[in-house]
């Protein structure tokens, strides 16, 4: 009964664990306080960076009437107006107002109390903060958002007059763009419950003791068939059970959404093949044959008892376990057409001999050899109560003797199962910290002051240049917190090329992969590790052109040649 207890926990601790480390709330918004003055500047900024790196191709007097970024010449005013159109919402009170106050201290890296700092985005989202749908002011939101657009622009005038209006950009983020940028506590929600209940399944499957081993009969113990079956059917049908989560992680709403359930099915039906292994186990450790004078009684899965008497034995025959034929002929038939499927035809030809017990009724009762203790005092019993025994079951039952206990065995399993807690344990644990939950932020009331870097200026006129119209320009005097510098240009200029070189080597490499039946493992990984580097290129050009990472920093470049 033990065995058949500690096999359900360890299965039901594993399949929940996993569901719930991998199950996403997608119900996030990243919210965002606009500077506009900041955007107008980043905006001109790409524009003379985008012309830096195609002067020395097209040269100066091409270049000289483009602008890329027209729309910023204007007045702020007329600037905002074009961002924000069909997509405004206008909200006004201390509330808020004591939001946006929040909001902005808080990606200003002067957040009012740790909850909020915990909200804050990571890395290249680390000017936004991240807060459920299910906030009371932005449940407002919900009624006002423009149709067909996962962005809107939240106008909130202020209470006092003469203080311009604040704005906060609020996006309905994608799964990949939360996995990417927002903490790990708030994506997943109930990762630390998952990996705690991970960690309880496998203290309990190590922990629990095992049963007394019986002083006589025919049974198998853990230590022959236990641990390393069960340990395939954990990384088996936990790997399976798990992929769909992961697939359809940046795609869909999970394992059950109407376009990925198939894939769910296949997948989980792979799990459960490896998870009958459970079942097998549990099957064989729980299986339990004793005699006296009046009979033999075979127990099974801990309570499932079936007594026969001495006459209804018929004789004790030889019994050999192998695979389905129609299984074996199918995996030969796998392994005319793919060499590589010959190992496991060959595997698939092994046989466990055993013993079966023939009743006079015409039931029988099969006994494996492998990992069996107990046959050599049940093939006296049997000659002493005059069954009959095959000659060719004899020399199998008088070479499985009884039971002794054996301290390698225990100092064996005592390793083992210190190497599990610390191989799993202690990253489960550390698993579970990094993802506890924090408490949800304090909305507080309060109202704009009359300074703020992140309020639109009031608009000014600027001298035009000579044979120009005059024409109201924003306020950016106020230079960008990394201004253009040569350095930068040519960084940006070294990071093109070595994208273009890599999706050159990319188009090689689309030829090379092969099909899914012959896969070129070698391109397969070349590819992967382009992707990859392509990505980091890709961040570090954004970071370089928003003067987030100073040049001085950045990494040499790399030709996809020496990777």
């Amino acid at each position: 009964m033990r065995e058949t207890l500690r096999r359900v926990v360890a299965a039901f601790c594993l399949y929940a664990g996993i569901a719930l480390c991998l199950t996403p709330d997608h119900h996030l918004l990243e919210v965002e306080p606009v500077n506009w003055q900041q955007k107008v500047g980043a905006e001109q900024q790409h524009s003379e960076n985008v012309k830096g790196i195609m002067e020395p191709y097209v040269g100066h007097d091409m270049l000289k009437d483009v602008d890329l970024a027209s729309e910023t010449r204007g007045t702020i005013a007329e600037y905002i107006a074009q961002e924000t159109e069909g997509r405004l919402i206008t909200v006004s009170g201390a509330d808020w107002e004591g939001l946006w106050n929040d909001i902005a201290a808080t990606v200003t890296d002067q957040a009012p109390s740790e909850a909020w700092a915990a909200t804050r985005g990571l890395d290249y989202r680390a000017d936004a903060v991240y807060l459920p749908t299910t906030t009371p002011l932005l449940q407002q939101l919900t009624r006002q958002w423009p149709e067909d657009s996962l962005l809107s622009y939240v106008r909130i005038t202020p209470e006092k007059s003469g203080i311009p209006p604040r704005y906060l950009s609020v996006y309905q983020a994608s799964p990949m763009d939360l996995r990417e940028g927002a903490p790990t506590h708030l994506v997943y929600p109930y990762r630390t419950f998952g990996a705690m209940l991970l960690l309880a399944g496998l203290l309990f499957y190590i922990l629990l003791p095992h049963a007394t081993p019986p002083e006589s009969g025919v049974f198998y113990l853990a230590q022959a068939v236990g641990w390393l079956p069960d340990l395939l059917a954990t990384l088996g049908s936990g790997c399976f059970f798990a992929m769909p989560f992961l697939i359809t992680a940046d795609a869909a709403g999970g394992p059950f959404d109407p376009g990925w359930w198939p894939l769910t099915v296949v997948m989980w039906f792979i799990g459960a093949i490896f998870a009958s292994i459970f079942v097998i186990t549990t099957w064989y450790q729980t299986r339990h044959l004793t005699w006296d004078d009046s009979g033999i009684s075979i127990t099974t899965w801990g309570f499932s008892r079936r007594d026969m008497r001495r006459d209804e034995l018929e004789m004790i025959d030889v019994y050999v376990q192998q695979m389905p034929r129609w299984l074996r002929v199918l995996a030969w038939i796998i392994s005319i057409f793919n060499w590589r499927a010959t190992s496991s035809a060959l595997l698939l030809e092994q046989t466990d001999p055993g013993f079966s017990i023939l009743l006079t009724n015409g039931t029988r009762f099969s006994f494996t050899g492998d990992g069996m203790w107990g046959g050599s005092s049940f093939l006296a019993w049997s000659d002493s109560q005059g069954v009959p025994v095959n000659p060719g079951v004899r020399p199998l039952l008088e070479s499985h003797a009884d039971y002794s206990p054996s301290r390698a065995g225990r100092v064996i399993s005592i390793i083992f199962a210190v190497l599990i807690l610390i191989g799993a344990g202690w990253p489960l644990t550390k698993f579970a910290m990094a993802s506890l939950p924090q408490p949800q932020p304090e909305f507080r009331a309060g109202s704009f002051s009359e300074q703020s870097d992140l309020a639109p200026p009031s608009p000014a006129l600027q001298q035009p240049a000579a044979g120009q119209q005059p024409v109201e320009q924003p306020m950016t005097e106020k230079q960008p917190e990394k201004p253009v510098t040569p350095e930068m240009l040519a960084r940006e200029r070294e990071i093109m090329k070595e994208i273009a070189a890599i999706r050159d080597e990319l188009k090689v490499l689309q030829k090379e992969i092969g099909t899914i039946s012959n896969p070129n493992a070698v391109a397969i990984e070349k590819t992967q590790q382009a992707m990859k580097r392509l990505a980091e290129l890709q961040k570090e050009f954004e970071a370089v052109r928003s003067g987030k990472t100073p040049v001085e920093q950045s990494p040499e470049p790399k030709s996809p040649q020496e990777k």
